[in-house]
């Protein structure tokens, strides 16, 4: 349930940009939604790329996001009759760095249950300024503690091992993935790549909806006060055109208040690399 689907749709296409820009185009996207955006005719025709529709009635969205988990069951389980592989769930509008598919292919091991991206940005969507993680006096953590796009899982068909079967499930949310990898006694790769974590969109699940909103919204306002310019080669690094952003842009810097579930956060789109 969106409440402006415009949006959302836009944010979408941009993700799929920094998708279809990939450097190894060898891999499967998966998008697990009750309607289906515009954007995804760019993709319709490429048999990389599978919508699978929710079957259940959309509602609004709460802290606990069980709809975005019962979408990502269902990804979970298309990517196990496709012959299992590395899983990202790819919230709908976060950017990927183009190398990302070779990145994680070159550099996961079959000792590594799964990965964590080693850096990123959050980028606000209303001034195109961003800041790169740690952002000093309102988060200090790195990357993956604050934006969902930034974990890859292996999946093991056969294996009967929980790890094997559901390492999202396993190592929990993003944030506590090296905590909990370490606890289990599980490897993980750190991916020498980058994300973009798009903040101020008015669509943002978690800047509304969950039990630190208004901190995440600080972050928000960093990025706005504090942040730099979006340049051309920083855009080109995944996959965005600087000049369609800019056009495009809402310009006033106002986050709406206004924020509930759609394609946006966490909805379900997964990027599923071949195993080399």
């Amino acid at each position: 349930m969106a409440s402006d689907w415009a949006t959302v749709d836009r944010l979408f296409s941009l993700t799929l940009r920094s998708l279809l820009a990939q450097s190894d185009g060898d891999f499967r996207a998966i998008l697990a939604a009750h309607d289906i955006p515009d954007a995804w005719s760019a993709v319709a025709s490429d048999p990389r790329f599978e919508i699978i529709r929710a079957a259940w009635p959309p509602e609004p969205p709460t802290a606990a996001n069980d709809d975005g988990g019962c979408k990502k069951w269902l990804v979970k389980q298309a990517v196990r009759r496709l012959g299992g592989g590395l899983l990202m769930f790819l919230d709908a509008d976060d950017w990927v760095a183009r190398d990302l598919v070779a990145t994680a292919r070159a550099a996961m091991r079959l000792e590594h249950v799964g990965a964590v991206i080693g850096e990123g940005f959050a980028l606000d969507h209303a001034s195109l300024r961003m800041l790169p993680f740690p952002i000093g006096g309102v988060f200090d953590g790195p990357f993956h503690g604050l934006c969902g796009s930034s974990t890859i899982g292996r999946i093991v068909p056969g294996s009967d091992e929980p790890c094997h079967v559901d390492p999202h499930r396993v190592l929990g949310s993003h944030h506590e993935w090296i905590e909990r990898a370490e606890a289990g006694g599980f490897r993980l790769a750190r991916l020498p790549t980058s994300g973009v974590y798009l903040v101020g969109t008015g669509q943002n699940h978690s800047e509304a909806q969950v039990p630190f909103a208004a901190w995440r919204r600080d972050v928000t306002r960093a990025v706005r006060d504090r942040g730099c310019a979006l340049t051309h080669e920083f855009a080109r690094r995944f996959g965005q055109d600087a000049d369609v952003l800019i056009l495009r842009g809402t310009g006033d810097g106002e986050t709406s208040s206004a924020a509930l579930w759609g394609i946006g956060r966490d909805e379900g789109l997964s990027i599923n690399p071949a195993e080399g």
